[in-house]
């Protein structure tokens, strides 16, 4: 049963850890991003290390009262959101931001899981290596949150779910202890994978405090293009026509609707789009790719062969990293531009390729 966090406990708890480790709700705080649901918290507990998450996850553990872990507050789906029950403590991550090291030989970074993802990515940069998870929320999401979700992203086509990117995990279970599993190997075959249990688990089965995470070399050369197709199924054939063309080049295929575009023109007129009439459907590619190979070359290829195939009515490619860019913030902003006209239900769906022009 769960108890709620009187005064007593609150008292032992306050007592336990350095001053001002606890704290009062900030105006704003625990809301959801979609204004459904106002959260609630006895108190928000902000460790600094790994022991102090130890101790308070102790300390609730024995008087039974819960905790919900808090990383960016960016979840959509409530997650970080407590609102029936008694108020929990929420354990909020911001204060463990470091990065404890970055190993370009080993391709690997290691962060703590309060570390903002964008951080992560320019710690990452200055080493001149890619860690190549990006979402929209990048700039105030935080790791620990990312694996926590088991977050895809817009890379996901080449590079894989946060647990892809993910080789050891530190992480405070239900009962306090540390497991110290910040291993950086990729070839490890010993014991029961633990890591793969916690990323995904969004907190339940313990609080991640760290995580070493993979890192790859930057592409030497990159290019988008936007690619006005008849339908999803003929996109789908695209996307099998440019794996052909640019295999594991290809970083992200974004299929982006009509829809999107016109609530972009209602909701924010002044952001530039590439076509006046805006098309049914369309497909955003990106590729990154190394030594002599020519991306917009092979986009150019990509937009003949799809030509003459029928896939393809037309397009743009990016003639500058800076129209490249333009790009992508037209596809990260189709989100707000929803929001901002009111009557949309987001979703986060996966299914299988072969099943999305059906669906």
């Amino acid at each position: 049963m769960i108890h709620p966090a009187t005064p007593e406990f609150l008292a032992r708890l306050e007592a336990a850890l350095p001053a001002g480790t606890l704290r009062e709700r900030r105006p704003g705080e625990l809301e959801d991003p979609r204004g459904r649901y106002q959260g609630q918290a006895a108190t928000i507990a902000c460790p600094a290390t790994v022991e102090e998450v130890s101790t308070i996850v102790q300390l609730c553990n024995a008087a039974c009262v819960s905790i919900v872990p808090l990383g960016g507050g960016t979840g959509l789906v409530l997650g970080q959101i407590a609102h029936d029950g008694p108020a929990p403590v929420v354990l909020s991550l911001e204060k463990m931001t470091k990065i404890r090291g970055v190993y370009p030989q080993e391709n690997v970074i290691v962060a703590e899981a309060g570390a903002i993802l964008a951080d992560v990515q320019t710690a990452a940069e200055e080493q001149d290596r890619l860690f190549p998870l990006s979402l929209g929320a990048e700039g105030s999401c935080r790791i620990g949150g990312n694996l926590s979700t088991n977050a895809g992203g817009l890379n996901v086509l080449r590079y894989g779910n946060a647990r892809e990117l993910c080789l050891g995990i530190e992480a405070v279970l239900p009962d306090g202890q540390i497991f110290h599993g910040l291993k950086r190997l990729r070839k490890d075959n010993t014991g029961y994978d633990l890591r793969n249990l916690l990323i995904g688990a969004e907190g339940t089965l313990g609080v991640i405090t760290a995580a070493a995470l993979r890192l790859f070399p930057r592409p030497e050369r990159t290019a988008a293009a936007i690619l006005i197709v008849p339908s999803p199924a003929a996109a789908l054939e695209l996307l099998n026509m440019a794996q052909g063309i640019a295999g594991e080049g290809i970083s992200a295929f974004e299929l982006i609707s009509g829809m999107g575009l016109d609530f972009l023109s209602d909701t924010m007129p002044d952001l530039r789009q590439p076509f006046e009439d805006h098309p049914e459907w369309s497909v955003l590619i990106d590729l990154g790719v190394s030594g002599a190979s020519d991306p917009e070359e092979m986009l150019a290829t990509l937009f003949e062969q799809g030509f003459e195939a029928g896939l393809v009515s037309d397009g743009v490619i990016a003639q500058s990293e800076a129209q490249r860019q333009d790009f992508w913030t037209l596809r990260e902003t189709i989100p707000e531009g929803n929001k901002r006209v009111g009557s949309i239900s987001s979703h986060d769906i996966s299914i299988p390729l072969s099943k999305i022009a059906d669906f």
